[in-house]
């Protein structure tokens, strides 16, 4: 998954695995059939998945970087509500956003999640998932927690949360701790000094030139 690539992220620089919506900034992702009726089956159908098809499509995904964004869209962002993210990591700046501020910064944090993705996946060397049952923190609310066991032996505790969309009735996942440190609230703390010592529209466009770098670096 998304999140399983962060699990290795962690060791060297902390970032996070798997969350994305793509239809809105990406154009129409085709979806793998993956079950999203209850957390814990979506979870695991969704991280054996990612493997697989990670160990699959190795050598491709390493010798033209820019498929790992086909890859992402195809496994992991149909799964993944990003603009809920970027809701939650503004925090009361989202209130203060115009709607076009909002628009911007989804489609910026998403790509910068795509960035982190694109830098992590490779590095992905999963044994085994064991995945236990999801537990109902509240209506519509469940978190699940997973045993990363990678190829050096290392076991990580990866927990997931989900939300059931009220409208599709479909699990999504929005948040992910790797050993106890959410990938939500990091991004949070990180982009609120941000947004208040340099202003929306500064913390969006150095986003989306960072993003842009690294899109031209993938392209040469």
């Amino acid at each position: 998954m998304f999140f399983l690539s962060l699990v290795n992220t962690k060791k060297s620089a902390w970032v996070g695995w798997s969350f994305l919506v793509a239809t809105a900034f990406f154009g129409q992702a085709w979806a793998v059939e993956i079950n999203q009726s209850n957390p814990e089956a979506m979870v695991k159908e969704l991280s054996e998945t990612v493997i697989t098809e990670v160990d699959k499509q190795r050598a491709e995904l390493e010798a033209d970087p820019q498929k790992i964004k086909v890859f992402a869209e195809t496994f992991v962002l149909p799964y993944v509500d990003t603009p809920k993210m970027a809701r939650y990591v503004m925090a009361n700046y989202w209130k203060q956003a115009t709607p076009s501020q909002q628009a911007a910064f989804t489609e910026a944090f998403t790509n910068t999640l795509l960035r982190s993705y694109a830098s992590s996946i490779l590095k992905l060397q999963v044994t085994r998932i064991d995945v236990s049952k999801a537990v109902e923190t509240r209506p519509g609310r469940a978190s699940v927690t997973t045993d990363v066991t990678q190829g050096d032996g290392n076991v990580s505790t990866v927990v997931y949360r989900a939300f059931q969309d009220s409208k599709t009735q479909k699990w999504m996942l929005y948040d992910v701790s790797i050993e106890g440190i959410s990938l939500l609230l990091n991004y949070r703390k990180t982009f609120a000094s941000e947004f208040q010592r340099k202003g929306i529209d500064q913390v969006i466009e150095e986003l989306n030139a960072k993003n842009r770098q690294f899109s031209s670096a993938s392209e040469a």
